[in-house]
């Protein structure tokens, strides 16, 4: 029974023959945000309820007063939104956390009609429409996090007593729409380049060898270690290790507001990588190449490292912000022909193969090569999925070792394994997902 329906209250008569009323108010107690409750005692049934009531009907009618005075009537739900974030949910987030909170939302909620309503305009089948418009638009795991903050900022105007009912939790999730969605998607990618081919990394290989630019190098660093952009921009020479031939990843770029403001602009800062696990890798013949060559063009054209970095701007010695290195990226494939299969999404944005395609690359070649070992892989790539098998399985020196690299597969100046029949590789790519997908139910 709601609280709406339960107006009678409800009676026991105590010990001492006297009777007890409890009611409950269709409001919430702002104070503590649970319903607000009226306890009164009468010599008999009716005199009880009758004071429990008439105490509840006053402190309604007071709550209402007060309520229609704090209602602003021209903010709108986004506004409020702004408020609930900056004074409820910033706290509990980092820095970079902060910043990927508020991008989402101005993709996925402000640009909606449901943020420009006013408080009074709210209700389910509103935020049905919203939930539905973005579901056609985006995956479930990216609309997630407006709904559920849909659904948070509700509840917290319910609490301050802006707001009756929480429309936002009432309104229906029609999943049949995110399922077509995701199906769509899926069928699209099928037909989609997933990785770079063989003949990209012989060309990302000859750009290296030719001198055309800083950017061929880092790809190939990027190809034989399967890095993120963040850490490799934020490695640093103690980081490596050239008589083990050992890379230490312990940090990565990351992006903020400054002063944690939004009105402040973005800056980059380090932090540890993702999923908060420092791991290594072992280079190969290339790689170990690639971290001389950057080492020497470092000390020849960056007049100032103070982070001892690898591979800082030489202008400034500062870190390389991802963004940049995105944008050089795409320009060495356009120069080298490159077919990025870039399309346009329903949103009008340019998607393809992007510099995170490489760690891609780098994933599929290790774990479709003869004699794999997914765990192996995983743990040289820092796979939250496998972060939890580190309690019984560790890491070792050599062990990943054996993980197969592109230069071993691809270069014949580099090769030590078997050519993988690229023909066999979408199959071969399909059973390693299937097998990474294990080992993500099992953590879930």
């Amino acid at each position: 029974m709601s609280r709406e329906e339960n107006r009678e209250g409800s009676v026991r008569k105590l010990s001492d023959s006297s009777w007890e009323c409890i009611t409950q108010s269709k409001y919430l107690n702002p104070k503590t945000g649970n319903p607000k409750r009226f306890k009164r005692k009468g010599k008999t049934e009716k005199e009880a309820r009758t004071l429990s009531k008439m105490a509840r009907d006053a402190w309604e009618k007071e709550f209402e007063k007060g309520k229609d005075a704090k209602v602003n009537k021209t903010k709108t739900f986004g506004e409020y939104m702004d408020e609930f974030i900056e004074t409820e949910v910033k706290l509990s987030l980092t820095g970079s956390g902060y910043h990927s909170y508020i991008s989402n939302l101005n993709c996925n909620f402000y640009q909606f009609p449901i943020s420009k309503f006013q408080l009074h305009m709210l209700n389910a089948v509103e935020f049905e429409k919203y939930y539905d418009s973005i579901l056609k638009l985006k995956s479930k795991k990216t609309c997630s996090l407006p709904i559920q903050m849909c659904k948070r900022c509700c509840k917290w105007l319910i609490n301050k007593s802006l707001l009756e009912e929480n429309y936002a939790a009432q309104a229906r999730i029609r999943t049949e729409i995110a399922d077509e969605y995701d199906h769509k998607r899926e069928e699209e990618l099928k037909n989609r380049k997933k990785v770079f081919s063989y003949e990209d990394i012989q060309k990302f290989y000859d750009a290296y060898k030719n001198n055309m630019g800083q950017y061929p190098v880092v790809v190939l660093f990027l190809l034989e270690t399967g890095m993120r952009a963040g850490e490799f921009s934020s490695l640093r020479n103690s980081n490596i290790d050239l008589e083990k031939n050992r890379i230490d990843i312990v940090e990565t770029n990351a992006i903020r507001y400054k002063n944690n403001d939004k009105n402040n602009g973005v800056e980059f800062y380090t932090k540890v990588p993702k999923n908060k696990e420092a791991r290594f890798v072992m280079m190969s013949d290339l790689c170990r190449e690639c971290v001389i060559y950057m080492q020497t063009q470092t000390k020849l054209y960056c007049k100032n490292n103070p982070d001892d970095l690898l591979y800082p701007t030489f202008r400034n010695g500062k870190r390389r912000s991802t963004s940049s290195m995105e944008v050089c990226f795409k320009e060495l494939c356009n120069k080298l022909n490159i077919d990025r299969d870039v399309h346009l999404t329903k949103t009008g944005q340019q998607k393809g193969l992007c510099l995170h395609s490489l760690r891609h690359t780098a994933d599929t070649i290790a774990n479709t090569a003869k004699g794999a070992n997914i765990v192996n892989t995983a743990l040289a790539m820092g796979h939250k999925a496998i972060t939890v098998e580190n309690i019984y399985t560790h890491a070792t020196e050599d062990a990943l070792k054996t993980i197969t690299t592109p230069s071993q597969v691809v270069l014949k100046d580099y090769s030590t394994k078997d050519i993988v029949d690229e023909s066999k590789e979408r199959e071969l790519y399909e059973m390693y997902i299937k097998l990474k997908e294990k080992f993500e139910n099992q953590e879930s």
